[in-house]
């Protein structure tokens, strides 16, 4: 699998990432599994957010890299099922939301939440 990241959803990113800080890029499923989870979503829908989480952070949860053009991302394994070979992580220029689409699916989540997680 593979994330094509646009030049603007980087930007996006970089905007957030703390360059003082070792920091992870996670491309969560929000299925109620994981520390970083505030609710689960029904399997018939794919929520996916991008969590940039703290170096020391617990992620035994994200066991798979997604290789991207921009940094790693870490996924659940199990979340591939919800995913495509070919994705692009891109900003919606209507809304300015990021918005995560697939080559064969289309639109995965139109909606991608950007959040940090660090310690506490």
């Amino acid at each position: 699998m593979y994330l094509t990241v646009t030049p603007a959803a980087q930007a996006k990113i970089k905007a957030q990432l703390d360059p003082t800080k070792q920091q992870h890029l996670l491309l969560d499923f929000d299925d109620g599994v994981g520390q970083f989870s505030r609710v689960g979503t029904c399997a018939l829908t794919s929520g996916f957010r991008v969590l940039i989480a703290e170096d020391g952070l617990d992620l035994h949860d994200y066991n798979l890299p997604l290789s991207a053009n921009f940094m790693t991302f870490l996924i659940k394994d199990y979340s591939r099922t919800y995913l495509d070979e070919k994705m692009k992580l891109d900003v919606n220029s209507k809304n300015q939301q990021l918005k995560l689409t697939g080559d064969k699916a289309g639109t995965i989540t139109s909606a991608v939440l950007l959040e940090t997680a660090a310690i506490v």
